[in-house]
């Protein structure tokens, strides 16, 4: 191993959903599994194919009466409540015991620097990634992948490659020549809308975006220059983050001077109390996927409900429309509230947050959001409104 560069570890689980399911009950393996409904749901979508009903076609996200055209012999089962965060604590204890440098950066996904600890293991870094796999495999019966590159987007890239199960190693000081050919659909956070706008330039892989000089990009594609650049170059940040449990979550709250039932009012207020968290996490550069919405009733009894998005983000109206459904929820039994509570957690910062969503349509409704965070700074927070908080 070289002195001059860091050796970064990035381990995604594989099918994790499904995996878990599967760990606790073996009757579900080697059969086509789809975890986010059963057949009576057929208005879910898909959280979670295993890799047998991947192969049919099934993919995240789409609709589960899809799903059951393409496979119709698999199971369809519902999520197992807290089962995945059980077991994500049980992956990151065993990453805790081969270093002490960890960054989750979802349920299912990590960042680890072995650079220090490498000497315990022949300083062979493939031995390393094995043991961290197998141990997953031994006790806890699922998979993962690992790439290891010298750099985060470069570990990312490749944990990817040889799923499931598998490793694969980014050649150290020929990052640039390894990502040159691969399709920039392997660029972290590249959605198809990236993708065809890239087309349209001729940018087929990752290589031909260095055909192209920084302003072409600044003026066609957008806020996301440097990164696209540096993902063709093979550079990015070296720097994990160690988990600090100090930085989870992010939350806002507010008590009534009444009791209320009023929902248009409290619709407002959960509004209002999204944009305040929103804009503290746009200032901090960071994301988040999971909201949770509180209310403390008249009787001081205290209610909550979760939801986990399919992407992380920042925009509170990315949000508000799933925050509505679970305050409807917490309403349904007509008793006033007194408290109305916000939370975002399941966070990403700096250039992991950048990754998710990139370049899609909400780059145009986060500039803007930030343009209106400045004049909030400068002036006061009331200076500018949307329509829905007016009453406020």
């Amino acid at each position: 191993m070289a002195d001059n560069h860091k050796i970064i570890f990035h381990i995604d689980m594989d099918a994790f959903f499904a995996s878990c399911e599967e760990a606790i009950k073996p009757e579900l393996k080697n059969k086509p599994l789809v975890v986010g409904g059963t057949k009576e749901d057929r208005r879910s979508i898909v959280a979670c194919p295993n890799y047998l009903a991947r192969a049919k076609g099934v993919r995240t996200a789409m609709p589960l009466a899809r799903a059951m055209l393409l496979v119709p012999e698999a199971n369809f089962i519902r999520s197992t409540r807290g089962l995945y965060s059980d077991y994500s604590k049980k992956v990151r204890e065993i990453f805790y015991k081969y270093t002490p440098v960890v960054q989750p950066v979802s349920v299912d996904e990590a960042y680890l620097d072995v650079t220090q600890v490498l000497y315990l293991h022949n300083n062979d870094h493939i031995l390393l990634a094995n043991k961290i796999k197998n141990e997953i495999k031994d006790t806890l019966k699922i998979t993962c992948s690992i790439g290891i590159a010298t750099n985060k987007i470069c570990a990312k890239i490749g944990s990817k490659f040889n799923k499931p199960d598998g490793i694969t190693v980014v050649p150290f000081g020929q990052e640039k020549e390894f990502l040159s050919e691969l399709t920039i659909d392997k660029i972290p956070g590249a959605g198809k809308a990236t993708q065809e706008r890239l087309k349209r330039y001729g940018i087929i892989k990752i290589g031909d975006i260095l055909k192209y000089s920084k302003s072409f990009y600044e003026n066609e594609i957008g806020i996301h220059t440097s990164f696209l650049l540096n993902v063709a170059e093979g550079k990015s940040s070296d720097i994990v983050k160690e988990f600090n449990e100090d930085r989870k979550s992010l939350s806002k709250e507010n008590t009534f001077w009444e009791d209320t039932d009023d929902r248009e009012f409290l619709e407002s207020e959960l509004y209002y109390l999204m944009e305040r968290c929103c804009q503290k996490l746009r200032s901090i550069n960071t994301k988040g996927r999971t909201i949770t919405v509180k209310v403390k009733y008249y009787d001081f009894k205290v209610n909550q409900r979760s939801f986990t998005g399919k992407k992380y983000s920042n925009v509170e109206t990315d949000f508000f429309e799933d925050a509505v459904e679970l305050l409807d929820k917490m309403l349904s039994n007509k008793k006033k509230i007194r408290l109305l509570g916000i939370k975002f957690s399941e966070l990403v910062t700096g250039e992991d947050a950048m990754q998710e969503n990139l370049f899609d349509d909400a780059d145009k409704k986060e500039n803007l959001l930030k343009k209106m965070d400045k004049i909030r700074k400068k002036y006061n927070y009331d200076a500018v409104k949307f329509g829905r908080t007016f009453g406020l």
